[in-house]
């Protein structure tokens, strides 16, 4: 038997030939960035060097001020925030994202021998504790989410309904408004490049450093947890893919031994 005798199985063997690679080399980013965090300690703030890529692990703190989560108000370092709205379709309900943001100022992250500066631009946020306020469909939202529909285009109001006289029918859809947060005093780690700023560090306990994005480092992470913690967020997330990828080069190894 030889493939070009069997179309069908040769288009199969070629979708998940080139899906499996597809998913595979997705899923390996982050195994890869996961295992180099593992194998590598932490470096202290006082030990960091010019344009070299670092690990930190410490506690952070405002540098200047701090910026307003939309959903919550909490006072914050940086966040991610997310508007999802439940829709129907053939296959029963699901949740599709509407609109998504992030927002960040410079920061210091401060372990047991100094304080160093970072600069949040560009880098990839895993934060863990996510708060969801959850809002039915034609009934009021907070304050703070009726101030951030009014001020925000891309998501409109939800507080629909249809007066059909004997009652009020709600039409507006379901909605779940969440957002994810770096606050101060929590635990921070971070993968960067270090490089040196004069102005970065003009108090006691601070050092001239400044941790951000680079070419030395595969990603630039920021994640509100500990070494082990951000290694595990991102194979978790990277695993799923790596697996997927994996059953379908084999399956398409079968269809291949098989056919020829």
């Amino acid at each position: 038997m030889t493939l070009p005798d069997y179309p069908f199985v040769l288009t199969i063997l070629c979708v998940s030939s080139l899906v499996g690679c597809a998913m595979l080399w997705y899923g390996s980013k982050d195994l890869r960035v996961a295992y180099r965090i593992l194998t590598n300690d932490p470096t202290d703030v006082m030990s960091l060097g010019d344009g070299t890529p670092v690990e930190v692990e410490g506690v952070a703190h405002a540098e200047q001020g701090a910026i307003t989560s939309p959903f919550t108000g909490t006072e914050c370092l940086a966040y991610e925030y997310e508007v999802q709205e439940e829709e129907s379709t053939q296959h029963g309900r699901n949740w599709r994202t509407i609109d998504s943001s992030r927002n960040h100022i410079p920061f210091r992250v401060e372990d047991k021998t100094a304080s160093a500066l970072v600069d949040p631009r560009g880098a990839d946020f895993r934060f863990n504790a996510e708060r969801s306020i959850d809002v039915r469909g034609g009934k009021r939202p907070p304050e703070r989410i009726r101030r951030f529909i009014a001020e925000n285009k891309d998501v409109d109001s939800e507080e629909r309904s249809l007066d059909l006289k004997l009652f009020e029918l709600n039409t507006g859809k379901d909605r779940k408004y969440i957002e994810k947060r770096l606050d101060p005093g929590e635990p921070v780690y971070t993968l960067g490049e270090a490089r040196y700023d004069s102005s970065a560090g003009s108090e006691a306990g601070e050092v001239n450093i400044v941790i951000g994005h680079g070419e030395s480092v595969p990603r630039f992470l920021v994640s509100d947890t500990s070494e082990r913690g951000a290694a595990w967020r991102l194979a978790r997330g990277g695993l799923p893919y790596a697996l997927g990828g994996t059953v379908l080069l084999a399956i398409a190894s079968v269809l291949l031994l098989e056919t020829i």
